[in-house]
């Protein structure tokens, strides 16, 4: 049966021509092979929205942050691309504190002011940005090995953003953004790998346990998407201890959350369980992990979350936030063949 994945592929060969230039609608290479789905090989910044590509694809460059699957330093020019998809929503927002707030507050009631992401250098103009990309934080937390860099080889969020809250506390935001990814099986591992990766993180997952957490067996927990929401989740956890413990933790944070966007119309990847130990906490990755971290973790469906960006952009941004919905819109009638998967959304 086609998957939502299986759908945005054909939506996009087929809107092409109305969302990019006559030159990137032909089939581009991926993976070594012709795709429809893919910008014509030398466009692949075209993948980004046209008045926010140069500062987004510059702000990539100078902190040397890793494009998924990108093409020299520009992104990828797979049109089902995550990462392309999380700057292209969220890039407005490392401007406007006052977006950021109204889009993210259905989903964070505690939010009453962006704070500037002091850690992450400054944007063109001078001044910090308030949403940063790819972040590892400002020191190992977990102890990870060899180079770490920011999109590659760490724990990296997808995005954030830090925040002060109704009760005068400093929150973080680790998000990470899905779009239409599935995980049909599990990828197993070479054993030296899986046994080294399990090294890396166990001292984090049993001082967890420690605190009378119901958790599953550490090893069930290496399959994706469990493995990026558990390597997050302890990292967020180090972040808070070491505030606890008299430290600056991260950014002066006192809580921090992990965030995790994903369309709800991806039925894929909600089913993506395997037949593990995990399905004792819930039916799907949100609901288990919501289940396993609860005062850590925040499931936001996608489409509302590009909804509320759409409703709440200012004037100077609605070309924007119309381009949201005709690039991702697929929940909306008329937008194509990806309205078939996403019936229920």
């Amino acid at each position: 049966m086609p998957t939502f994945r299986d759908h945005e592929k054909q939506r996009y060969a087929a809107q092409k021509p109305a969302l990019f230039s006559p030159d990137a609608c032909a089939p581009g290479s991926y993976k070594h092979v012709p795709r429809t789905f893919c910008l014509a090989d030398g466009h692949a910044a075209e993948n980004l929205y046209p008045r926010h590509r140069a500062a987004a694809i510059q702000y990539f460059r100078d902190r040397n942050i890793h494009w998924h699957d990108g093409i020299g330093d520009q992104p990828s020019n797979h049109l089902c691309c995550s990462q392309s998809a999380c700057v292209n929503a969220l890039w407005p927002l490392t401007s406007d504190p006052a977006l950021l707030v109204a889009a993210f507050q259905p989903y964070l009631p505690q939010i009453v002011e962006a704070l500037p992401f002091v850690a992450d250098r400054p944007l063109a103009g001078g001044a910090h940005p308030f949403l940063a990309f790819e972040w590892i934080g400002t020191r190992n937390y977990l102890g990870e090995h060899g180079a770490r860099t920011r999109g590659a080889y760490a724990t990296s969020a997808d995005f954030v953003f830090r925040f002060r809250r109704d009760d005068g506390r400093t929150q973080l935001v680790l998000g990470e953004w899905k779009y239409t990814e599935e995980y049909r099986s599990a990828r197993a591992r070479p054993e030296k790998t899986l046994t080294t990766q399990q090294a890396i993180y166990r001292s984090h997952y049993e001082a967890w346990r420690a605190e009378g957490a119901d958790l599953p067996p550490y090893a069930e927990l290496f399959v994706a998407p469990f493995y990026q929401l558990m390597r997050l989740t302890l990292l967020a956890r180090a972040m808070e201890a070491d505030r606890r413990a008299g430290g600056p933790g991260e950014l002066g944070a006192d809580l921090v959350t992990v965030l995790h966007v994903v369309p709800r119309a991806n039925r894929a990847f909600a089913a993506s369980l395997h037949g593990t130990a995990l399905p004792r906490y819930g039916s799907t990755p949100s609901t288990i992990w919501s289940a396993l971290a609860p005062e850590r973790f925040v499931a936001v469906p996608a489409e509302d979350l590009l909804a509320s960006l759409h409703a709440n952009a200012p004037a100077h941004l609605r070309p924007w936030g119309d381009y949201l919905l005709q690039r991702y819109g697929w929940w909306q009638p008329g937008v194509g063949v990806a309205k078939r998967d996403g019936a229920s959304a």
